[in-house]
């Protein structure tokens, strides 16, 4: 088969999207399948034919690239004799893909890997968490309607889209995981890195700074485990935040204010390709995200 795939995000992002998306892309060509790629951006050295870059708007301090408004195709994409569209978001490319299937007649397949609507709910603006809320879910509904199929990652999500009026064929097909790799040495070379030594006990999150992911919880948990921390070596532990997100300057603030700023490294953005040696050097795993429609760094994690 020849699959379309059309997200809001690809390369050189790193969440959990474009993680299930290259993990997806490689599973199928394995099988024998060609998987073409539209996402916005600037075209990427790893780029191959089958990718093919829309242009976006600029949002310099915004780890996402977003698609300008009503993108069009710059390639003859009869041509290119696409059987199926598979769309991970119902946005502005995610609208594209869906017009561009129903255009040639195609079958078109959602996966829901967010449930945006609570997401909102955590929102900064008091008008997006009141108003986003509702509109957001119209916006999903709408789009679901348009759709032969729906993925869900978990059973959670299936049902969460039920409640809000989504009548769809679903199939629930959790996003596949590719172990990490984590080499002879990755935890001693990372803990190292980090001037820890070998029984400092590390707790690790992965994932971006954003409010939805609730870190501010995270961070006032450490400054009560902080005060209850009265002897070695509870009293040395660290966290590890790995990731990059608009949150970071007020996390980093809230740290200090709590009287926990040594206690927190910010590890920023990490390559996904080394992202198994921060496992392996951590002790203890942690996510606060109330958010989460799977969540594929637990399983990494696991």
């Amino acid at each position: 088969m020849r699959i379309a795939l059309f997200s809001e995000c690809y390369t050189p992002v790193a969440n959990g999207v474009v993680t299930s998306l290259l993990t997806l892309r490689a599973a199928l060509r394995d099988l024998g399948h060609s998987v073409l790629v539209f996402a916005p951006g600037a075209a990427q050295p790893d780029d191959d034919d089958e990718v093919f870059r829309l242009p976006e708007l600029p949002f310099p301090r915004h780890p996402y690239h977003f698609a300008r408004p009503f993108p069009r195709l710059a390639v003859n994409f009869a041509a290119l004799e696409v059987d199926v569209v598979h769309c991970q978001h119902p946005f502005t490319v995610g609208r594209l893909g869906a017009d561009t299937a129903r255009r040639h007649g195609l079958p078109l397949v959602y996966t829901a890997h967010s449930l945006y609507d609570i997401m909102a709910t955590y929102h900064k603006s008091p008008l997006v968490r009141t108003m986003g809320c509702k509109a957001v879910r119209g916006v999903v509904r709408r789009y679901c309607d348009k759709v032969d199929c729906i993925i869900t990652p978990s059973r959670h999500t299936r049902d969460a889209l039920r409640m809000e009026g989504v009548r769809a064929r679903f199939a629930v097909i959790p996003s596949g995981i590719i172990a990490p790799a984590m080499p002879c040495g990755g935890r001693e070379q990372m803990r190292a890195s980090l001037g820890l030594a070998s029984d400092t006990p590390l707790l690790l999150c992965v994932g971006r700074l954003g409010p939805e992911k609730r870190l501010d919880l995270l961070l006032d948990a450490i400054a009560l485990l902080d005060r209850r921390a009265l002897a070695e070596p509870a009293g040395r532990f660290r966290l590890a935040l790995v990731g990059e997100g608009l949150c970071r300057e007020e996390l980093a603030a809230q740290a200090a204010r709590l009287g926990v700023g040594e206690r927190v490294i910010f590890a920023g953005e990490q390559p996904h390709a080394t992202i198994g040696n921060w496992y392996a050097g951590a002790d203890i795993f942690t996510l606060p995200s109330p958010v989460e429609t799977q969540g594929v760094v637990l399983v990494e994690a696991m």
